[in-house]
């Protein structure tokens, strides 16, 4: 849309970013990942297929079939250019693809240790980035991408319903079913907890349904199931994990 405004808004550009919609009973809807560099969408979803996009041509540059019987609930892209997508599936499954090679043979790794639902799949930043992966039931696994077991994992102590990861910092935000929020380091140690909204009578927060870190600063918007958005941050001159 071309205006914020809802009287003067003018519709720009609209397009079906994926029509191979497989009906279940519990679905992921539809998944998205952006790459600034290359002005790529990729997304999936309750599909079989991750689907790439040149926004800037508006053209469809192909379809990745999954190999996975479930949908797909997260994607992550390589922020360094090195042509690795990672998709987080409805099995537990993290599977890895090669985007230089052909689209219907480029799965090049699936890791099969989580046993429930993947909320979040990430590629950490540099040449040695770890691949980082959550379910809900609290399982946080580290993996190396040259290797199918997992580096490093640890559990929290009750199941997730959200999750994201800092993309700069060492900072892994969770949401769990009992209403709390908690931040965690790569290594599992608590860095903070939050449970109630602010004030003196501030009300319990409800379950954290989606949350997503700033890109550069230390702030974490949520939302939850009480119907609030959220917008956390650090104190002044606190430094960075």
């Amino acid at each position: 849309f071309l205006s914020p405004n809802e009287a003067d808004r003018e519709l720009v550009t609209a397009f079906r970013g994926l029509s191979e919609i497989v009906p279940s009973e519990r679905g992921s809807g539809v998944v998205t990942e952006w790459e600034q560099e290359t002005t790529t969408l990729i997304i999936s979803g309750n599909a079989r297929t991750i689907r790439l996009w040149n926004i800037q041509q508006e053209q469809k540059i192909c379809d990745i079939s999954t190999g996975a019987e479930s949908c797909v609930t997260s994607l992550a892209s390589d922020p360094m250019g090195r042509s690795l997508l990672i998709a987080g599936c409805g099995d537990g499954s993290v599977r890895l693809f090669d985007r230089r090679m052909n689209p219907t043979e480029c799965r090049v790794m699936t890791l099969k240790e989580h046993n429930s639902w993947v909320l979040k799949v990430h590629l950490q930043r540099g040449s040695e980035g770890k691949i980082v992966s959550a379910s809900c039931d609290g399982d946080i696994r580290f993996w190396d991408p040259r290797f199918t077991d997992s580096v490093r994992v640890y559990n929290t102590p009750t199941s997730l319903s959200s999750v994201d990861i800092h993309p700069r910092a060492d900072i892994i935000a969770c949401g769990s079913i009992n209403q709390c929020m908690t931040a965690y380091s790569s290594h599992g140690t608590v860095l903070s907890s939050v449970k109630y909204h602010e004030g003196f009578l501030g009300q319990r927060i409800g379950n954290a349904s989606c949350m997503s870190f700033h890109p550069y600063l230390m702030q974490l918007a949520t939302g939850s199931a009480d119907c609030f958005v959220s917008i956390y941050t650090t104190p002044r001159n606190v430094p960075l994990p």
